[in-house]
């Protein structure tokens, strides 16, 4: 029996509907009643997860926008670590986020700017301007994404390590992701800090992943698991991980039922 699991969501425990199946959400109940922590762990931000949490009707803990927030079952705020504010208002310059659609993860919800300049919310389909870029402070930013060409996005990264280097944490949630972090931040540090508060070890923990997000999670868990469809890159940096099956066939609850035999 694992002692907790934890699954990305999109490409993984959501099929191509954006949504956990009853055979899923019923395979996860039933570890969770044996006795499993259930963890979700996504590049989402936190708003977008708890309505999924909350479906499976069993304590879920959250590990959002790449670990850079993490609840506990009970919904309490365990850890927190934002983009230093300098950083971000270097990060949102025009000059640097030329090409893309550029995002803001804060708690109060998402900013995003459009190509007048704008930073506008993205809960309300965007609504009234809310500030220019050069407006904006930079403050509890949790992260940066550009959304856009992978290409593009290259130039972008080799751009922002030249710069700041290893005071940023980068990755890709998806190949036209390229998303911007707290220095350490990641899903991996994110379970070690979660399990640890739970009094958990990750040898004893499974994980489900198809990103490159996904990378240190999955290589730090006792029992990883990469997806059917997960990025080339994973198979390629993790040949050993076994795979579950294709997130639109159920595979998290099928490699489960198999892992725990039910």
């Amino acid at each position: 029996m694992y002692a907790a699991i934890a699954c990305d969501l999109d490409g993984t425990l959501l099929n191509a509907a954006n949504a956990v199946t009853a055979f899923t959400a019923d395979t996860l109940r039933e570890a969770a009643r044996r006795g499993a922590r259930l963890v979700i762990a996504t590049g989402r931000h936190v708003a977008d997860v708890r309505a999924v949490a909350e479906a499976l009707g069993v304590p879920v803990g959250l590990i959002t926008t790449n670990g850079a927030r993490v609840h506990g079952a009970d919904g309490a705020l365990l850890y927190r670590d934002d983009v230093p504010a300098g950083h971000v208002r270097e990060l949102v310059q025009p000059t640097l986020a030329r090409g893309t659609m550029l995002s803001l993860y804060r708690d109060d919800g998402r900013l995003c700017c459009r190509h007048d300049g704008y930073v506008h919310r993205y809960d309300d389909d965007f609504g009234e301007p809310h500030a220019t870029l050069a407006q904006h402070p930079g403050d509890g930013v949790a992260k940066v994404m550009y959304t856009g060409e992978p290409a593009r996005l290259a130039e972008i990264e080799t751009q922002i390590r030249a710069r700041f280097g290893d005071t940023v944490a980068l990755t890709y949630s998806q190949v036209d992701f390229l998303e911007v972090m707290a220095p350490g931040v990641s899903k991996g540090r994110a379970l070690s800090r979660l399990l640890a508060h739970e009094g958990l070890a990750l040898a004893d923990c499974a994980a489900f992943g198809d990103g490159l997000n996904d990378l240190d999670m999955l290589g730090c868990v006792g029992h990883p698991f990469r997806m059917a469809n997960a990025n080339p890159g994973l198979a390629e940096l993790l040949p050993g991980v076994p795979e579950a099956g294709h997130h639109d066939e159920d595979g998290v609850a099928h490699a489960l039922r198999r892992a725990l035999g039910f």
